[in-house]
């Protein structure tokens, strides 16, 4: 019998067409662990710790768990300022809270980005103030996970240009190992049981769909489109080895881990007979979607040359447009400035026709004051002469 969701009841709906399909899966997988240990400790409502429950979708602060827990009481912890109810801010490893504050406590996927020399600081602070137990989910090193992450790190690297900063933590603190973890909570003389949850090949798959998609189609629609389908239709196959991660329950009450062992049991699938079936069933067709990525991306990148070029084409236009109506402005000045150059030449032709005119008339009144002036001094001379000869 596989997991199912239950999406008639308050939160689930909207979680699993909204949620991405790793947090929904482990959260749902937590919501059935505690509900078998509300049955076997027989309280209608328990006290939940959650630490590192703080989560921003599209930007909005969120506390997942309330969508999954909605009929209890429900205390998350995480280092980040924020002021929902129900949440408060603090640090895992010092919880400021007393021994037994609530009936249980869990987290998830946030061991693995605390520092490993802190770790079992933190693991100790969770069990001192849960009452009956402690659920924990996270991702653990195998060589299937180690290689998935290496593989997805690089692969957004290559795609969008960007580091993944959860996986960026997961290597430089180092993913924890789940052995180490179940002998450090048998020296504690717990009693715990493992689950796994996401099967690590449709993870990967998933989580290379996605990210893809980032580069294709930018935004929450196209994200939410994909987990959607993911949870409707793979969610329920997802809980069999090799697995990205792993639930652990540790019990402080007897008779929780055999609750929940329970109601989980009968969901988990067999481990593949052919592992490279889980490759050849889940990554190939991944790979394709890839690869068609990559072509729609080439094609893409081709048209936006191609705009790129008709937009340098359409400045030149403009600017062969703005010279042609210079180049005519300049004519009709030349135009305008041989017009006044022949009009000025008609001027000094005609001012020259006259200054010739003139200096004609000047000539002749000249010779006709020589003449005159010469007929009156002949007759003063012959005057003179006819005097003195008297």
């Amino acid at each position: 019998m596989t997991a199912q969701a239950k999406l008639d009841e308050p939160g689930i709906a909207q979680a699993f067409a909204e949620m991405p399909f790793d947090q929904f899966g482990r959260y749902h997988m937590l919501r059935e662990a505690v509900d078998a240990c509300r049955v076997a400790l027989g309280v209608a409502r328990l006290s939940v710790l959650d630490v590192g429950g703080y989560y921003e979708r599209d930007g909005v602060p969120t506390l997942p768990i309330m969508s999954f827990l909605p009929a209890d009481q429900i205390t998350v912890l995480d280092i980040v300022a924020c002021d929902l109810p129900g949440y408060v801010q603090g640090d895992g490893t010092a919880l400021h809270f007393n021994d037994s504050s609530f009936d249980l406590v869990v987290s998830l996927d946030t061991l693995e980005h605390i520092p490993a020399e802190r770790r079992a600081r933190f693991w100790d602070e969770l069990l001192r103030v849960a009452r009956h137990g402690v659920l924990l989910l996270a991702p653990f090193a195998t060589p299937e996970v180690e290689a998935a992450e290496t593989l997805l790190f690089a692969f957004i690297q290559t795609m969008l240009h960007a580091e993944h900063q959860q996986l960026k933590e997961h290597r430089v603190y180092g993913l924890p190992v789940l052995g180490d973890w179940l002998r450090f909570l048998g020296q504690r003389g717990l009693v715990t049981q493992t689950y796994p949850t996401g099967f690590v090949h449709g993870w990967l798959g998933m989580m290379l769909i996605k990210h893809l998609w980032l580069r294709i189609a930018p935004g929450a629609e196209a994200q939410r489109l994909i987990d959607g389908y993911y949870n409707r239709f793979c969610f329920p196959t997802e809980r069999r080895q090799p697995a990205y991660r792993y639930l652990i329950v540790a019990e402080k009450t007897p008779g929780l881990v055999a609750a929940v062992d329970r109601a989980l049991r009968p969901t988990l699938l067999p481990d593949l007979d052919d592992p490279a079936g889980g490759w050849q069933h889940v990554l190939v067709p991944t790979l394709l979607a890839v690869l068609q990525g990559q072509l729609t991306t080439l094609d893409t990148h081709h048209q936006q040359q191609i705009a790129h070029y008709q937009q340098q084409i359409s400045a030149l236009e403009r600017v062969l447009a703005d010279q042609q109506i210079l180049i005519n402005h300049l004519h009709q000045e030349v135009a305008a400035a041989h017009a006044r150059a022949e009009q000025q030449a008609a001027a000094l032709r005609d001012l020259t026709e006259r200054a010739a005119w003139l200096d004609q008339q000047a000539s002749t009144l000249r010779h006709q004051l020589a003449a005159v002036q010469q007929g009156r001094l002949m007759r003063l001379l012959n005057a003179l002469a006819r005097r003195n000869a008297q």
